[in-house]
């Protein structure tokens, strides 16, 4: 009985937790819409940061977006076997082994995460694939690159027109594949605005992206914006050196 009890506790618990938010909702919901709406995105904002966490943790360490938004097929579709791939800011690592493994091209992937660096290095391994601890608006690079990946990287950097000068004068890549958070993915954002709350999708963002946006930084950086496509709110593009 007394086991039984202790298994049952954590499911009571949740659901008495589960009355006092309704509760608090309720009672929030009651005061004037403007204040009313400010504590509840922020209270949205909370679960979310705890619903990203286990998104991780459901998918063994990988968060689930990868397999869901199925996003590492656009980059290699467009990554031939054999090339030489400079994956900027190339995070646990997903995506790069990806392009080594399944793409068969041979990839080095930078990052200054020495956390997810570690468990790229456990995770994934590969032959084809070298991972190294570095700063992008730092690192020179060995040797010239045929591709240069930056997957949810430019948003994170204030000076991109620089970071992108930089890179394609040192790796001389013929084509760069990009991925960037798009700004106005939902009426929320505009909502977020009025109300004088957040409103990037993440808070470590420096921007976020409209069409017109990333085609004219782009092309500040000497680069022509080749293809693009808008899925799961967020740009997908690929440029070359004008």
């Amino acid at each position: 009985m007394r086991r039984l009890l202790r298994l049952l506790d954590p499911v009571l618990q949740a659901r008495q937790a589960e009355v006092l938010v309704r509760a608090w909702v309720s009672a929030v919901s009651r005061q004037p819409p403007d204040v009313a709406l400010r504590r509840l995105l922020r209270a949205a904002d909370a679960l979310l940061a705890r619903v990203d966490v286990l998104a991780i943790e459901l998918d063994g360490g990988v968060h689930a977006k990868h397999r869901i938004m199925r996003y590492h097929d656009f980059f290699l579709d467009r990554v031939g076997a054999g090339e030489l791939v400079l994956d900027v800011g190339c995070g646990k690592g997903e995506l790069a082994y990806d392009l080594a493994t399944r793409g068969g091209a041979r990839v080095t992937g930078i990052d200054v995460n020495t956390t997810s660096l570690a468990f790229a290095r456990e995770r994934f391994r590969s032959e084809r694939l070298e991972l190294v601890e570095a700063d992008a608006l730092e690192w020179v690079p060995p040797r010239r690159f045929d591709v240069i990946v930056l997957s949810n990287v430019l948003e994170h950097v204030a000076d991109r027109v620089g970071l992108l000068r930089r890179l394609v004068e040192l790796a001389e890549p013929n084509r760069l594949l990009i991925r960037v958070p798009v700004l106005e993915r939902d009426w929320l954002v505009g909502l977020r605005r009025d109300l004088g709350l957040p409103h990037f999708s993440d808070p470590t963002h420096e921007t976020e992206y409209s069409p017109e946006q990333l085609e004219a930084e782009l092309r500040e950086a000497g680069l022509e914006l080749a293809e693009l496509e808008q899925r799961w709110g967020e740009l997908w593009a690929v440029a070359r050196p004008a």
